[in-house]
């Protein structure tokens, strides 16, 4: 129970502490921690077609702005291919948010136009917190719906992708097509070309689909049979809307088959990338660059692949009629997606370099074309002035060039004449990300990059062991203090524990320790960015396998809010590595113990982590505390900035004996900055009695304070709705109550009330109102 209390103190506190940092210029406090509040195949009712997350989101902005989180990073919001259950990364309709019937839905899984935007109103009541939408601009997706003939496809496919030099468009997205099939015998030659010739004959499958009466598909397992290499060699089709399997021998085979057409029809041939596995056998899904395409279809002696034959794909999107305010109304063809044309091309996956023409995801879009630009720039701007989205996070960046990406961000409107808050994920190497960074800035566009190298980093050191984790490696971790010259500054970085992509695949979770990577993150530079089911204990599951799953203790969110607080009330400055430069004793104790200090925000003098990775001791290091430009702590008293507690006094010379608890950590401050967050406290009712609950229930129109800022009276009004035991007091920022200008029962009717400030010394004041059980909150600033 005294756990619970002191959680439920420190959420009160930390909401008084978001208030008051926003208002005071002489703070420099890191008011920085963001959340992606989201994860992957968050809950919905697919039944019903009802999405729930925005209300979901919206009923947590009470206990987020109580944390000290000041932004929130949010799914993407547009309507995705797959209806109801799409995650939004499978983008259809950029301008339905939810409010219009497409794709078997008129919500997103997410919930409805309405509630998206009823969800940002609240996120920015003050303290506000700032809202994220996440972008993907690389691709839309598409169904069968959306078909149409496309030259450029066929004309790639029928240059073998440039005579080999480019990546095979795939094989399963291209339908092919002879309209108005005249009765009579078509003989359909099948080839492949980009396959791997060393390679088994078995790695060498694909199914082949010929309809020409519209009959259901079936696979009955009709296999190819030998000879049907042509010139009098063939199969006869087995029947309409048949799969046959088959195999492509070597780089001369070709596979025949013979379709007897009666009355004329459309004929569609369907192709698909296979493979054998053996033990038991599997006839699998194979990669789909394989190159199989219809090479040749002969109709009484004449060659239709180069003339009647059509190449269709599911590029012709349209949507219904947009109606609403700034929403955009148009189509997309194949012209706007790689390949647009013969001369266009495709590449591979790559390592980790920018991939502009890999289709990767869905329809890739052509972003060097122009109106592919103007549109994805105008709706970027749209979803900030007209929905209201305060900053965004841009999917899969390597898929599009930085150029685009700068013009992008350039073109939305400012938020508080700056340029809104960008963050791109760019998975790959350090390099890569720090030169994404500093490309955009050199085009004049300011964005952040995920710090990928750190994720990797703390998920080993939380992962491993006492013998198997060297706590040094973190001397030089990620994308800040990295030493091989690909470092960032801590303003172009975004820290993180865990997301949606390594949330789903088991492998790169952390699976267990969590507030030893938090208490790294949230105690050093660059944003921190908290993940949702870390913080409510939300069970993750393995995409590919819902068996495995890891869940966060419970315990993991006391910690997590503790570490906010400290953040906010006593670190902003720079970080030194005490256990790698000053002087760590035991030396061979730094393969536990990993100790920093961080300089302070203007207000506090900062503090000083200590991290230990021993399985069952705690463990310490004797350390010099004050490396050079860092305030002289020798004599001074340092206290567990938790609690209050462990207590150290450092030496003259400047040495003390730091320590932290088996796999834990203690945060050290000097005991003159200590603030003790229960001190802050100055009502026991529960987070969620927030003022506008006061003001629904209790106040018509609010609390009136004149003069604010004052310099020796305040004048408090109020409308008291109906009659309650109130209380009216004034505390200062220690949390000490100053004086109390009433308590007593109230009938309905006006409050008015006098503070003589003039003795009060210079400073930022809250006026305390209770009515009942609700609580008011407003703040004073007295000047001299």
């Amino acid at each position: 129970m005294k756990c619970n209390l002191y959680s439920h103190y420190l959420k009160r506190g930390l909401c008084i502490l978001s208030l008051l940092t926003a208002a005071a210029t002489t703070t420099r406090a890191q008011n920085d921690v963001m959340m992606q509040a989201f994860y992957w195949n968050v809950p919905v009712n697919e039944a019903a077609k009802n999405g729930t997350w925005w209300d979901n989101l919206r009923g947590k902005a009470a206990e987020l702005k109580s944390a000290g989180i000041t932004g929130i990073w949010v799914p993407a919001p547009s309507k995705g291919n797959w209806g109801i259950t799409d995650m939004g990364y499978g983008v259809y309709d950029h301008y339905d948010l939810g409010n219009y019937l497409q794709k078997g839905s008129t919500e997103t899984r997410f919930g409805s136009k309405q509630e998206l935007v009823n969800m940002l109103n609240e996120m920015h009541i003050a303290p506000r917190i700032d809202v994220y939408a996440d972008i993907i601009l690389n691709h839309v997706y598409s169904g069968d719906e959306n078909e149409e003939v496309n030259p450029a496809v066929k004309a790639y496919v029928f240059g073998e992708a440039h005579n080999g030099a480019n990546t095979a468009f795939p094989t399963n997205e291209v339908k092919w097509v002879i309209p108005n099939a005249q009765p009579g015998d078509y003989y359909i030659q099948i080839k492949g070309y980009n396959l791997n010739w060393g390679a088994a004959e078995s790695e060498r499958g694909y199914d082949v689909n010929i309809n020409w009466t519209g009959a259901p598909t079936v696979d009955n397992n009709f296999w190819e049979f030998e000879p049907n290499n042509g010139n009098g060699q063939t199969n006869n089709f087995p029947g309409s809307g048949h799969t046959v399997r088959a195999h492509i021998s070597n780089t001369s085979d070709i596979d025949e088959f013979k379709v007897t057409v009666t009355t004329a029809a459309n004929i569609v041939i369907k192709l698909t990338s296979r493979k054998e596995l053996s033990n038991p056998f599997k006839w699998e899904w194979a990669d789909q660059t394989n190159g199989y395409y219809p090479v040749a279809i002969w109709y009484n002696t004449a060659n239709l692949a180069s003339t009647t034959l059509q190449a269709r794909t599911n590029t012709g999107i349209t949507y219904v009629n947009h109606t609403g305010t700034g929403e955009q109304n148009y189509s997309w063809n194949y012209s706007h997606f790689h390949p647009s044309d013969a001369n266009d091309w495709l590449g591979g996956p790559g390592s980790d370099e920018i991939i502009t023409n890999t289709k990767f995801f869905g329809n890739d879009f052509n972003t060097f074309n122009t109106t592919v630009q103007s549109r994805l720039k105008t709706w970027g701007a749209w979803l900030a002035s007209t929905i209201g989205f305060d900053g965004f996070r841009l999917d899969f960046v390597r898929g599009y060039q930085e150029t685009f990406a700068a013009d992008w961000i350039k073109n939305l409107p400012k938020l508080n004449n700056k340029q809104r808050f960008i963050v791109g994920k760019y998975w790959g190497s350090g390099f890569r990300i720090k030169n994404w960074v500093n490309t955009l800035k050199t085009n004049g566009a300011v964005a952040t990059g995920f710090d990928f190298p750190l994720k990797s980093t703390l998920t080993d050191m939380c992962n491993g062991t006492e013998s198997s984790y060297n706590m040094a490696w973190l001397n030089n971790a990620g994308l800040i203090r990295t030493s091989d010259g690909n470092n960032l500054p801590d303003s172009s970085v975004v820290t993180f524990v865990d997301n949606h992509d390594t949330g789903k695949e088991h492998d790169k979770w952390v699976t267990k320790d969590f507030r030893m990577a938090y208490a790294y993150m949230l105690t050093h530079q660059g944003r921190p960015c908290i993940f949702y089911p870390h913080y409510y204990g939300v069970k993750q599951e393995d995409a590919a396998n819902a068996a495995v799953s890891v869940t966060a203790p419970a315990s993991l969110r006391t910690d997590i809010n503790t570490l906010i607080y400290i953040r906010k009330t006593y670190l902003g400055g720079g970080l030194s590595v005490l256990s790698q430069s000053g002087n760590p004793v035991p030396s061979g104790d730094t393969y536990n113990v990993y100790i920093a200090r961080r300089q302070g925000n203007g207000t506090k003098g900062g503090g000083i982590v200590v991290l230990n990775n021993h399985g069952t001791n705690t463990k310490g290091l004797w350390i010099d505390s004050s490396p050079a430009g860092y305030e002289n702590l020798a004599g001074k008293k340092l206290v567990n900035a938790a609690n209050g507690q462990d207590t150290v006094t450092v030496q003259a010379d400047g040495r003390v004996f730091l320590s932290a608890p088996a796999r834990g950590y203690r945060v050290y401050v000097k005991a003159t900055d200590y603030v003790n967050p229960q001190a802050l406290m100055v009502s026991a009712q529960p987070v969620e009695v927030m003022n506008k609950v006061m003001n629904d229930t209790y106040i018509k129109e609010g609390v009136s304070i004149f003069p604010n800022p004052t310099t020796t009276r305040a004048d408090i009004n109020f409308q008291l709705n109906k009659p309650a035991a109130v209380s009216v007091a004034i505390f200062d920022m220690s949390g000490k109550e100053i004086t109390t200008l009433y308590r007593g029962n109230r009938e309905a009717g006006r409050v008015t009330l006098n503070w003589n400030c003039s003795a009060a010394p210079a400073g930022t004041y809250i006026c305390l109102i209770k009515a009942d059980q609700a609580t008011f909150r407003k703040m004073i600033m007295v000047s001299k």
